[in-house]
């Protein structure tokens, strides 16, 4: 077995399916860092609902049964794991913070000048059952002097930052931290599952000039917005991919298992993908196929309201926020709703904007089954990006602790300092800061 220390685990954690993720570092042909993936797990969720621990002891065996899965696969041992954040309970927020230099203090904006801003803008008031989970600069002023990504060793005396802030429900953390526990597997940090999405899907051009990215899971659909390497909104809509499950169910008066198969294997969302004279027959409970059978366009109209639904919803939490114009690239979806013939062509009618679905991208597969290698692209998926986008946060953290061993840090206090190249890039230097915010976050509890 390779040292565990070597290696990363992103823990996609859904209300459909539990999936890891084990990498580890190789290089790109410019000899960058990359993530190599050598084992994948995946485990139906069970205790889970929306993105919430309901029942521990099941949802502790679903997280070991993804993990072993991929631990076997791989060969490699895990101690700790790279998990995402998702649900109703996360909420994103742009705030300010402030700070002036008191006399006698050098000229120069320092580190601590930059934390002590951060700070500032983090302190929101106080809500029962609610914590400050993770704080991203968005831009920086210097005595008024807006747009600024990195004041660092500039001159002035007032320094004011614009940042995103994303708040969590306390409980709903320590549930989910006590579970991944209880499945023996440490926590490397914890991360919202809209950076990881971003982190594995956007091309540098899109994260630039302004992006929408949707990540349609079975019980949420998240919602993460950046532009110019900064995050300006994130966001949940209480509805996913099971919703239209459940609806072509209870329209058809199926089961819940037919009507899955129903949408996986025959389903669409948009009308112009479906010949109105198809049909599907319906299997009956002994397993074979009885003379009844529904239009395939029928079920097409009941998934597709159903997305309009969710893509209105998104639609309307970003306006009413006033985010809709950092979104000059269009929109990206994502995760296993993303699936769904027709669902981009749905998404475009509502937003009036380009949409592409989003595999994830920027990273290599070395794995083995049964003595032969498996074909990388089917990692390529929509369903993988929350997975594989942690895993690669995971190894910008591993890669940022190993270069800090090597070179002295200067002008950084602690763990806790923010990344000097906070505008350079979304995740490209947030390791060390998102480990210093979630040891934080993690001590209160």
């Amino acid at each position: 077995m390779m040292d565990s220390k070597d290696i990363v685990v992103g823990l996609d954690i859904g209300t459909v399916n539990v999936t890891a993720v084990i990498g580890e570092c190789d290089t790109d042909r410019n000899g960058e860092p990359v993530l190599k993936v050598v084992g994948v797990g995946n485990a139906p969720s069970d205790g889970i609902r929306n993105g919430v621990i309901i029942n521990k002891e099941s949802a502790s065996a679903s997280i070991v049964q993804a993990v072993e899965d991929a631990v076997n696969m791989s060969g490699r041992d895990v101690e700790d794991v790279v998990c995402g954040i998702s649900g109703e309970h996360v909420k994103g927020l742009n705030s300010f913070g402030v700070v002036s230099k008191r006399k006698g203090e050098k000229p120069e904006i320092t580190e601590q000048n930059m934390q002590a801003a951060m700070h500032s803008a983090g302190g929101i008031a106080e809500v029962p059952d609610r914590a400050t989970f993770f704080v991203m600069p968005i831009e920086y002023k210097v005595n008024n002097q807006g747009g600024i990504k990195n004041p660092l060793n500039m001159f002035g005396n007032r320094l004011e930052v614009k940042a995103h802030i994303i708040t969590a429900s306390t409980s709903a953390m320590k549930n989910l931290k006590n579970c991944i526990e209880r499945s023996e597997y440490g926590i490397q940090s914890m991360v919202p599952i809209t950076l990881a999405d971003c982190k594995s899907v956007l091309i540098p051009e899109e994260e630039k000039t302004g992006v929408m990215v949707i990540d349609i899971g079975g019980g949420t659909t998240e919602v993460g917005i950046q532009m110019n390497g900064a995050t300006y909104f994130t966001g949940v809509v209480p509805i996913g991919g099971r919703y239209v499950t459940n609806d072509i169910a209870a329209v058809l008066k199926l089961s819940g298992e037919i009507a899955e198969k129903i949408k996986v294997n025959r389903g669409a969302c948009h009308e112009s993908l479906v010949d109105p004279k198809d049909t599907i027959e319906i299997p009956l409970i002994s397993g074979t196929f009885g003379d009844r059978s529904i239009s395939r366009l029928k079920v097409c109209e009941i998934a597709k309201a159903r997305m309009w639904e969710i893509f209105s919803k998104v639609k309307r939490a970003v306006e009413d926020a006033n985010a809709m114009q950092y979104v000059n690239s269009g929109i990206v979806l994502t995760g296993g709703g993303a699936l769904l013939p027709g669902v981009s062509e749905v998404a475009e009618e509502v937003f009036k904007i380009p949409v592409r679905i989003g595999n994830p991208i920027g990273f290599t597969v070395d794995i083995e089954k049964d003595g032969k290698k498996i074909d990388g692209e089917i990692y390529k998926n929509p369903k993988y990006s929350g997975a594989i986008g942690l895993a690669q946060v995971g190894l910008d953290m591993r890669v940022r602790a190993q270069m800090a061993r090597r070179k002295p840090d200067i002008g950084m206090g602690s763990r806790d300092d923010m990344p000097s190249e906070s505008g350079d890039g979304v995740l490209k230097n947030v390791g060390k800061w998102l480990w210093g915010k979630t040891k934080s976050f993690m001590k209160d509890f």
